[in-house]
């Protein structure tokens, strides 16, 4: 594992482990997607938008975590701070959820809320000790795929 995975996953910061381990909850974090979606951005047409961006970004991070099937740090004998989880580790599904919402907010006055929040939930997964650097990097490269695929059926549709 890289020295970067190992520095974040050996910290142990309270607040930071109350955080992401509420991040780690899959409802929680679906909670919280949709209330920074819904407080934030007031049009329909833009929140369904984004919420296909971020179920496109969902299906092809586990599309491809079913393809590369690598084992988490966890299941190679690293510690965590939560249960190990039982699927594989690359992408984050997590990370490419937090960059696909960041994404569809780049051009707007609410973006650094939205960075800092996918910045957080890629560091959330690393200091967990649920993912490596890579896992997260790669959920960052998905969300921009994700979010020009609906952008183009997006467009065509209209």
């Amino acid at each position: 594992m890289d020295s970067l995975t190992l520095a974040i996953s050996s910290l142990s910061i309270p607040i930071v482990t109350y955080a992401s381990t509420l991040l780690d909850d899959p409802f929680s974090y679906i909670i919280i997607v949709a209330l920074l979606l819904m407080f934030f951005e007031p049009r329909w047409e833009k929140r369904i938008k984004v919420v296909f961006v971020i179920a496109v970004a969902l299906m092809l991070s586990i599309g491809i975590k079913e393809i590369a099937k690598v084992p988490r740090p966890c299941d190679l004998g690293f510690p965590s701070k939560v249960a190990c989880p039982t699927d594989y580790s690359f992408p984050s599904n997590h990370a490419a959820i937090a960059f696909a919402l960041m994404l569809a907010f780049i051009n707007k006055p609410t973006f650094p809320i939205y960075l800092a929040f996918a910045l957080f939930v890629a560091f959330s997964r690393v200091y967990l000790g649920v993912h490596t650097i890579d896992d997260v990097l790669a959920g960052l490269v998905i969300a921009p795929i994700a979010y020009q695929t609906v952008e183009i059926v997006w467009r065509k549709k209209r």
